[in-house]
């Protein structure tokens, strides 16, 4: 398994960046009440945003061209104030800005969190809530509907895309072309614990990315989807699809579910595709194949799956296919509640306690939990995992999950971090950050809910993030390259 690994060398004690960043704040409350305000006015010289810059969107709705804005500047962090039911809404209402959508990211490593975006248009019918235009992107908590596309990205052939918390749904102009999130010729892409669903005729998830990690994310159709695809890698890669809840509705457009290099085999090598933990269900009525894998596919591993409904289960060749359980007989794997889509199983699902044990990057730590930025723990309660993207717990047990009280961000980084706190706390909170033998190599006491730390002289590998509260501690490993 040529997995993307990195080794740890060096250590370094390394000490926060000392920065002038500025916090802006952006909103009807504010001197500049929208963002399209905020954006001209840098465009006009009157403010000076930089880069490294964190931008607060006030919880509102911006409508048609209040809701425009390019953001040049690099490394900008720009936060959506508000619960779920109160983020920032831009609509756009088919206003757009230099041809491409609501917001178009020319700025490199960007973040965005906690907005929403709908009604995106353009002439050229593929208008997105976010355009990419620069190297890497980061989304939390984000939500796209309604638009041409959700998010577009370039073709930078380098970068790192990484989407947590986010939805996807009724993205897609209807003509085969547009999707709930098209990602492009970029270096990584991560999608993690994210819900996409109902694409109008494209894919719900659509990527060329060299590297794709697709885990622990629902996928679903339902009942009236119309989507092709539920996921496309077009050009192969590195691909590892973990721990998804898969569904393909009976209005799905696509007889393929899955697809890996179906356009060609153009990304660098090695061109592997895991696809581990999946809960896969086709309710589509005419032919349906759940997994589509192009000739040339050096490594094809596909273990501890569910495949529930009619179809067959692979075109293409199989390197390792193990310890799957298919059945048409959806009832055999006694999910929760099948209807409405939770695929977690029962006590007499046939699926307990008969997967393969696996190791490192394919083992199933996380599992999704939906409609909240929980994510769930996956524990292994036997001598063997369960198959499929959910571990069984008795009703005791059911629901241990983990708060994510920080976002962590890019990951993987290229040694610069932003973390910030989705919380707010009175005393401080302690951050640690050290390698995977345990030894500290940061560590800072602060009240303030966005930090910006330096690891660039820090040799490639994984570390460990920590914060520490009062009353718990909550971590997340980051790979530096």
């Amino acid at each position: 398994m040529n997995t993307p690994c990195l080794i740890h060398l060096l250590l370094f004690i390394v000490s926060p960046i000392i920065s002038s960043a500025a916090v802006w704040n952006v909103g009807p409350s504010y001197d500049y009440m929208t963002p399209n305000a905020f954006y001209l006015a840098d465009v006009a010289g009157d403010i000076d945003i930089a880069d490294f810059d964190t931008i607060y969107i006030e919880s509102a709705d911006y409508l048609g061209t209040d809701a425009l804005a390019a953001w040049q500047q690099d490394n900008l962090f720009i936060q959506g104030e508000g619960d779920i039911d109160a983020r920032p809404h831009m609509i756009a209402d088919g206003a757009y800005i230099l041809g491409k959508g609501t917001w178009v990211c020319v700025g490199n490593n960007i973040t965005v969190s906690n907005i929403e975006f709908s009604g995106a248009a353009v002439p050229d019918e593929n208008g997105a809530g976010i355009r990419l235009d620069g190297i890497g992107l980061t989304l939390l908590k984000c939500y796209f509907h309604h638009n041409e596309n959700g998010l577009f990205t370039s073709n930078p052939y380098d970068g790192d895309i990484f989407i947590q918390f986010c939805e996807f749904a009724y993205n897609g102009f209807g003509d085969e072309f547009t999707h709930n999130m098209y990602i492009g010729h970029v270096n990584n892409f991560t999608l993690s614990h994210c819900y996409s669903h109902h694409t109008n005729v494209g894919h719900n998830v659509k990527s060329r990315a060299n590297n794709n990690f697709i885990i622990y994310n629902r996928i679903t159709d339902e009942s009236d989807g119309n989507s092709s695809r539920l996921i496309d890698l077009s050009n192969g890669g590195y691909a590892l699809v973990k721990g998804n809840a898969l569904m393909q509705g009976p209005a799905a457009l696509n007889n393929n579910a899955v697809g890996y290099g179906l356009e060609g085999l153009t990304n660098p090598a090695p061109h592997e595709f895991y696809f581990v933990h999946n809960t896969m269900v086709n309710k589509r009525e005419a032919s349906c194949r759940f997994l589509q894998i192009a000739d040339g596919t050096m490594e094809a591993y596909i273990v501890n799956n569910i495949f529930a409904g009619t179809g067959d289960l692979l075109e293409g060749e199989a390197t390792t296919f193990s310890h799957n359980y298919a059945d048409e007989d959806i009832s055999v794997f006694d999910f929760e509640a099948e209807e409405v889509y939770v695929y977690n199983i029962g006590l007499y699902s046939v699926a307990k306690d008969s997967g393969m044990i696996l190791t490192g990057d394919l083992e199933a730590t996380s599992q999704y939990y939906h409609n909240t930025y929980l994510a769930g723990i996956r524990d292994l309660h036997g001598i063997r995992p369960d198959i499929g993207a959910y571990e069984y717990h008795d009703p005791i047990g059911y629901k241990e999950f983990e708060k994510n009280i920080f976002s962590i961000y890019p990951n993987p980084s290229k040694g610069l971090l932003h973390l910030h706190l989705n919380q707010n706390f009175n005393e401080n909170i302690l951050i640690q950050i050290l390698d995977l033998s345990g030894q500290l190599i940061y560590s800072n006491s602060s009240t303030l809910k966005h930090h910006t730390i330096d690891l660039s002289n820090y040799a490639r590998g994984s570390v460990i993030v920590k914060v520490i509260t009062q009353n718990s501690t909550h971590q997340e490993i980051v790979i530096l390259n």
